[in-house]
């Protein structure tokens, strides 16, 4: 059996933005894929375990995927017990590996 090799989906354009008096501004929108190949999400699990604090904003600037699906990850490994919250009063949710 050969596995079909998983991609991961991003788009990227450049939209001119008309301002006033004949400026223009550039903005690049970004669109990632909402799922996570599973090559990847073993480099993300190894990448976590050797950090002191992780972030989903820093996993998905890292890897390139959307923050939403960071955040859904990162509650997975939690479950999992590789990870555990760091405050739960905080609103920015920092996670930190757990001791083996």
């Amino acid at each position: 059996m050969s596995e079909k090799e998983e991609k991961l989906v991003v788009r990227k354009a450049t939209i001119s933005l008309r301002r006033k008096y004949g400026r223009t501004k550039q903005i690049t929108i970004v669109e990632r894929d909402a799922f996570v190949p599973k090559k990847l999400e073993k480099e993300i699990k190894e990448s976590i375990l050797k950090k002191k604090s992780i972030l989903a904003t820093d996993i998905a600037l890292k890897f390139d995927i959307r923050v939403s699906t960071a955040k859904l990850l990162l509650k997975i490994y939690e479950e999992e017990g590789l990870i555990k919250l760091l405050d739960p009063t905080l609103k920015l949710k920092i996670y930190i590996p757990t001791s083996q």
